[in-house]
């Protein structure tokens, strides 16, 4: 395990940023239909039953927190989870909350 005063203030930066990212119910929820399978945002929006602006926002957020990323098949954009072990990270968290409860 890394030392804690050797994470410099950028990092702290980005860390707390991945840990706002996964705060989010929607955005916690998006990233569990994400580890199942690639998807559009117009299967994200059908499923979740949200406007694919709003689809569209939170996948922008967790892109630049390079925790999603996208391919291209012909005019439609594919999504998918980036950053496996922020899966890891959030089944850990998980299984602490159902400890608190």
């Amino acid at each position: 395990m890394r030392n804690f005063q050797s994470v410099d203030t950028e990092e702290l930066k980005a860390i707390s940023q991945v840990f706002k990212m996964l705060g989010h119910p929607k955005r916690l929820r998006l990233l569990f239909m994400l580890l199942q399978h690639s998807m559009s945002v117009s299967e994200i929006s059908k499923e979740l039953n949200w406007e694919q602006s709003a689809v569209s926002h939170q996948l922008q957020q967790l892109r630049r927190c390079n925790l999603v990323g996208h391919t291209r098949k012909g005019k439609v954009v594919m999504y998918h989870l980036k950053n496996p072990q922020a899966m890891t990270l959030i089944a850990d968290i998980i299984s602490h909350a159902e400890q608190l409860i």
